[in-house]
């Protein structure tokens, strides 16, 4: 009779902490990756009734015999928090540091404490594999780039983290720069700059920015003083010859041609015929072509007429043809504008001395300037084998020169194109790069362009000047790369016409980044713990590692929604792959909720509830037995 009463109250224990344990997975309905628990009972061992035919078993009540973790997982939930994880896995644990000793939660609920550790709502430490990559200062924390944090797991220490605010990622300088673009080559062009002197005339544009296509061998005959025209390979120049006025002095005829001396004494007031047919036949017997017609005395020489006269018969003339020439081979042969103006410049002083001036100004026009008091005289004219466009982009520099003015071409000009970008220097400042590209040649199916180079720093401009040189097909062929200011620039570049589909597009890349300031942390699904910076990069601080056991249901459950590792469950460890790299996933900004079923639980709290009822019901039945027992001796 006291077996039943001492049953039911085993029941009533045991459904008393059955109700305490449902009670408890109902009360974390809200709490983050809270696991539920669910009591399993037993029956304690039964007596045996030896004198009983057939033996008898009678129960001795029940027990709860243990409590098992439901570890399936719970719903996941968006959250604003970015240190908010959530584990992509069922079986996985983060790990926590709480006094000193280590603990295991599904819990990704984590925040920032004063001192910027990530900690947990009941204040334990999230642990990481940590890179130690910052380094403090007297103004905040500074990130040391040499530390690689590539491979931060698996890893056997652990710790907390700290992410603090005031954080800077230091510059990179510069070292390499690659530029790929397209050198428009096209016969008209808009990009144009004034020409300097050494662009050589096979590159050049005319004033309307179209190429004059000047090519080997292709001449003009220009001169200073009395007009020299050209015919037939010969240089012809007339002139007036006026009758001697008698003076009382003999007529002396004194000049060199072509560095012939000629010198005639003729009587005091000779006529004109007398002088040019005395002139034309000392010519000739010199080997030269004169003739003298009623005074004209015309005289023919080739490729240059250079007459310099040391008296006021015959006036200084100097007409040359001037020849382009890839490869200038003579005096009268020129390439680039400095060359044709040193021509023009010497035609000009064999002729009248010191007084005129043949310069390039700075929007790329031949100037021609007479200091004197006297009316000049300047000519061009074409050849059989002129190119028309150079001859009229000339313009009226070929004319009379008046005191003290100057006679000028239209502009001559180069294909020019400018390109930019900038690199970091050791402080961490932008620095402006210009590139220009400027058509300097055409020579033996190549094109070469001069590349001039800028770095603009805060203190002078670091300028360097290389020759780039291009194939028939417009492919770059070198150099394809230089070293410029400890800086190697790298060169895609190509040479067609715009329209052309082989053009490249424009990239200036540089690998250089300046200075950054913390922005904002957040968590990727690997579990890297990466710092934003205001430069656009990126820097790892730590990773965390999602801890496995062998047996999850043998760690011991302290609160807190905190386990602790025992003998039954085994050693945390970590998942690799066959290289022995981590494999893990975390879903960031998200949470995972409990995955205790509601309406499970209120169902399996009224059963237990039910249950306890029944339990108490034997108590108060066998009480009122034992009562009726010792009633019955009365």
């Amino acid at each position: 009779m006291t077996t039943s009463f001492y049953n039911g109250i085993s029941g009533l224990i045991s459904f008393q902490n059955g109700l305490d344990i449902w009670g408890d997975n109902i009360a974390n309905i809200n709490t983050p990756g809270f696991k539920e628990s669910i009591p399993e009972f037993a029956t304690i061992f039964s007596q045996t009734l030896s004198n009983a035919s057939p033996t008898s078993d009678i129960g001795l009540g029940s027990l709860l015999h243990s409590t098992a973790k439901d570890m399936s997982i719970g719903n996941i939930v968006d959250s604003d928090n970015p240190f908010d994880i959530a584990i992509a896995d069922e079986k996985g644990f983060l790990g926590v540091s709480y006094n000193g000793e280590t603990f295991y939660t599904r819990n990704g609920n984590f925040t920032r404490d004063a001192n910027g550790f990530l900690v947990n709502d009941s204040g334990a430490y999230l642990l990481v594999a940590n890179a130690n990559n910052l380094i403090k200062t007297e103004n905040g924390y500074i990130v040391n780039r040499d530390i690689n944090t590539d491979n931060l797991l698996p890893t056997n220490t652990f710790s907390p983290i700290s992410l603090p605010n005031n954080v800077i990622l230091p510059a990179i300088p510069t070292k390499n720069v690659s530029l790929s673009t397209n050198l428009n080559n096209d016969s008209q062009i808009t990009t144009t700059k004034p020409v300097t002197n050494d662009i050589s005339f096979s590159a050049m544009y005319d004033k309307d920015g179209n190429d004059m296509q000047i090519v080997n061998g292709q001449n003009l005959l220009f001169g200073f003083g009395n007009d020299v025209t050209y015919n037939n390979g010969l240089l012809t120049s007339t002139f007036c010859i006026n009758d001697d006025i008698k003076d009382g002095k003999d007529v002396n005829i004194d000049f060199t041609l072509n560095g012939k001396e000629i010198k005639l004494n003729l009587p005091d007031g000779a006529t004109k015929e007398t002088i040019s047919k005395e002139i034309a036949n000392q010519l000739n017997s010199n080997g030269f072509i004169a003739t003298a017609n009623n005074g004209e005395l015309t005289i023919s020489t080739t490729n240059e007429f250079l007459l310099k006269s040391n008296d006021e018969i015959l006036p200084s003339t100097n007409a040359a043809i001037l020849t382009y020439k890839d490869n200038p081979e003579n005096e009268f042969d020129f390439n680039n504008m400095e060359d044709f103006i040193n021509k023009l410049q010497t035609l000009a002083s064999n002729t009248y001395d010191d007084i005129v001036n043949v310069s390039l100004d700075n929007n790329g026009r031949v100037v021609i300037e007479n200091t004197s008091n006297s009316t000049l005289n300047s000519y061009l004219y074409s050849t059989k084998n002129s190119n028309e466009n150079f001859i009229k982009n000339l313009g009226r520099v070929g004319n009379q020169i008046y005191p003290n003015t100057a006679n000028k071409s239209y502009e001559f000009l180069a294909n020019s194109q400018d390109f930019g970008g900038y690199v970091i220097d050791s402080n961490g400042d932008k620095i402006p790069v210009t590139i220009n590209f400027t058509k300097k040649s055409v020579l033996n199916n190549t094109t070469i362009w001069k590349g001039t180079l800028s770095i603009n720093t805060p203190i002078q401009n670091i300028i360097t000047t290389q020759d780039f040189t291009f194939d028939s097909n417009g492919f770059l062929l070198s150099p394809k790369e230089i070293s410029f200011n400890n800086i190697n620039f790298k060169f895609n570049i190509s040479s067609f016409a715009k329209t052309d589909t082989n053009a490249t597009n424009y990239s200036f890349n540089q690998d250089g980044v300046e200075e950054g300031f913390l922005q904002n942390y957040q968590i990727d699904e690997n579990g890297k713990i990466i710092g934003i910076f205001s430069n656009n990069q990126d820097i790892t601080f730590g990773q965390i590692p999602i801890f496995h056991f062998q047996n999850p249901q043998g760690l011991e459950n302290i609160g807190s929604n905190l386990f602790r590792e025992t003998s039954n469950s085994n050693k945390a460890f970590l998942y690799t792959n066959e290289n022995g790299s981590y494999i893990g996933k975390l879903l960031p900004s998200k949470l995972e909720t409990s995955n205790v079923n509601m309406s499970q639980a209120m169902t399996e709290l009224i059963v237990t509830q039910k249950a306890f009822q029944a339990s108490a019901k034997t108590v108060t039945t066998s009480d009122e037995m034992i009562q009726k027992a010792i009633n019955l001796k009365r």
